[in-house]
């Protein structure tokens, strides 16, 4: 059934001022989304001087199969605010808190490279637990920033198609007994 209208939750703005770099030794959950609405979104902002990587978690679980698209997009203005080297990736998760390629109960799905330019990509999931992970370098001189969004479509079931023609069936024969 759909919902009425979407929930689109900002799962994360981070923002910090920072005199130096920071090394992330972990991935970073930036958000637990729990079951994925038809959207979801999540947005980091971090102000830095010097080289700074990101490795951040998105987790996310679908109980039905569904169709999505994700897009990613940073902020780019390089040398003054840039991220360098991001990427996306989309993992099925065995349910652990370990996380990215050091788990191997997990397995890659998808990524994709983003820049100044918004990139997209579609995929098909069945239901279980997932997490999209990005990473990469801030390295402007002011910071960078980065924008993940997420929308998932279930996927119809053969019943449906079946109704579907048999009500076309019942309207096409009602239209012919008027017409005759």
């Amino acid at each position: 059934m759909l919902k009425c209208g979407f929930k689109l939750k900002t799962t994360a703005i981070a923002l910090a001022l920072m005199a130096g770099s920071v090394a992330n030794a972990a991935p970073v959950v930036m958000a637990n989304w729990g079951d994925h609405d038809p959207a979801e979104m999540g947005f980091f902002a971090l102000i830095t001087s010097g080289a700074t990587p990101i490795d951040h978690i998105y987790t996310f679980s679908v109980a039905t199969a569904v169709n999505g698209l994700w897009s990613s997009v940073s902020n780019d203005a390089p040398p003054v605010f840039d991220i360098t080297g991001g990427l996306v990736q989309l993992w099925s998760s065995d349910g652990d808190a370990d996380y990215g390629g050091s788990d191997p109960g997990d397995s890659l799905v998808a990524s994709l490279a983003f820049d100044s330019t918004s990139v997209n990509q579609t995929f098909a999931v069945s239901p279980g637990n997932y997490y999209y992970q990005v990473t990469g370098s801030i390295d402007g001189l002011l910071g960078g920033s980065y924008l993940l969004s997420s929308s998932v479509t279930p996927v119809p079931e053969p019943e449906m198609y079946a109704m579907l023609l048999a009500g076309f069936g019942l309207i096409g024969f009602s239209l012919r007994r008027r017409v005759a």
